[in-house]
């Protein structure tokens, strides 16, 4: 579905001018922007390059990586540059930090670890295959979902590769994007595009238990990141019903008819989940729709919380400011293009939010 969603992006071509970090004027609004930066690499006209990572922000610094191979650690108070690196390769993997240190991954498939105040590398390591999700730690473990369907588990301090598992995905309708995973116990769970949701053995990579999802027969990728809800799995495909799980044997205990488009938020005792057609939904314990609302006819990318209201961004130009209870639209922000839209996830630090829009655009709201 977000695959589908980028083909159209790619189809329309448009040339457009660099724009420069600057200070914006406040506004008695929700979505006040602090700075905005353009990340847009070089390209022909015609050739649109389609942002689809998400920046990470850890105390006062923003990590992002762009198309062009640069990484930088930004001030997330005033966007002036702490340090930046030019790596061998596009960057769509966003970043995660352990220690000191921050981790991610390039499309040429080579791991990076480097400090997170001066940017000095610690350790860079060939994985084999475009890196494209967020490294997971796990007990002092590094794990990487590469792009060609394989898990591979690492010393996050040295780099040492203890395991690595490859999943067959034989279907050629495949969205081509991977997902996170969740821990649970010594298992991590986690979905893969050939539609099914896997756990396995965080010492070994042994499968314990495996459930298919998915009920189309195309585009049927599990590449939402599940969540632990109520002692159930939540997780979904955007080819069939979102699914409550046993975890620990992976049994369906609830079908909700929701076809879900990113990772759910949990709200106390309630879940808050958008899907690909542009609504959103409130759920409770039980799987029970509690409350729904259609936004627009864009799929969502992500719900987050922000400043006691919910912060909605989707597969168009629209950023929506809800209201916890009833799911209504209080505000919404713009992201000024007709080819914008947001494929990752929004990322709330302590009090700020920042965005990246498919056209490259950086956005720090306070």
């Amino acid at each position: 579905m977000i695959r589908i969603a980028v083909i159209a992006f790619l189809l329309i071509g448009c040339a457009t001018s660099k724009l420069k970090l600057e200070k914006l004027p406040k506004k008695e609004n929700f979505f006040r922007i602090s700075w905005v930066k353009n990340l847009d690499p070089s390209y022909d006209s015609g050739n649109l390059p389609i942002g689809t990572s998400s920046p990470f922000i850890f105390q006062d610094i923003l990590y992002m990586g762009d198309l062009s191979g640069k990484m930088s650690a930004f001030d997330v108070e005033t966007g002036r540059v702490i340090w930046q690196v030019q790596e061998d390769a596009p960057i769509q993997s966003q970043v995660n930090k352990l220690g000191d240190v921050v981790y991610y991954g390039t499309k040429n498939g080579r791991l990076f670890a480097r400090n997170y105040l001066t940017g000095k590398l610690v350790y860079a390591t060939d994985l084999g295959a475009p890196i494209e999700s967020q490294p997971s730690f796990v007990a002092g473990r590094l794990i990487v979902h590469l792009r060609n369907h394989s898990i591979i588990t690492l010393d996050a301090r040295t780099g040492k590769i203890f395991w690595n598992y490859k999943r067959s995905v034989p279907f050629l309708t495949t969205l081509q994007r991977v997902s996170q995973l969740l821990p649970y116990k010594n298992n991590v769970i986690i979905g893969f595009a050939d539609g099914y949701i896997v756990s396995l053995s965080l010492e070994e990579g042994v499968v314990n238990w495996e459930q298919k999802l998915s009920t189309g027969v195309k585009f049927v990728d599990v590449d939402v990141k599940p969540v632990f809800f109520e002692g159930y799995i939540v997780a979904g495909s955007a080819a069939g019903p979102l699914r409550m799980l046993n975890p620990q044997n992976g049994v369906i205990e609830k079908t909700v008819e929701i076809y879900q488009s990113h990772t759910p938020l949990i709200l106390g005792d309630q879940l808050v989940v958008g899907d690909i057609y542009g609504k959103v939904y409130r759920l409770d314990s039980y799987g029970k729709v509690k409350e729904e609302n259609k936004l627009t006819k864009e799929g969502i990318s992500s719900i987050k919380k922000w400043k006691d209201s919910l912060v909605v961004t989707t597969m168009g130009s629209e950023v929506f400011q809800l209201s916890k209870g009833d799911l209504k639209i209080k505000s919404e922000f713009n992201l000024g293009h007709a080819q914008s839209a947001v494929f990752g996830e929004s990322y709330v630090g302590d009090e700020n939010l920042a965005i990246y829009s498919s056209r490259n655009r950086l956005y720090v709201f306070e």
